[in-house]
């Protein structure tokens, strides 16, 4: 069920990262095409874009159930 809901919100999030830098990129063509700026939030927000699609596809997963699991037994053990 949590990943249903991770794989929705990545693609709630691609969505307006589409929306939000196609409208970013139309501004700054409209106001000074002579420089480009519009690529650094793109790239930036595309990096996160991209780590959280990893995340939600299971790709690479640092902190999935298993991490989980092995830090709730950590922390059992240690209070016992």
């Amino acid at each position: 069920m949590w990943q249903v809901k991770s794989i929705k919100a990545f693609y709630s999030n691609l969505i307006s990262y589409v929306s939000v830098i196609t409208l970013l990129f139309a501004i700054n063509l409209i106001t000074g095409p002579n420089y480009i700026w519009a690529w650094w939030p793109a790239i930036g927000w595309g990096i996160g874009i991209v780590s959280h699609g990893l995340s939600a596809f299971e790709i690479l997963n640092f902190f999935g159930a298993d991490w989980e699991k092995k830090q709730v037994e950590k922390r059992l053990g240690r209070k016992l």
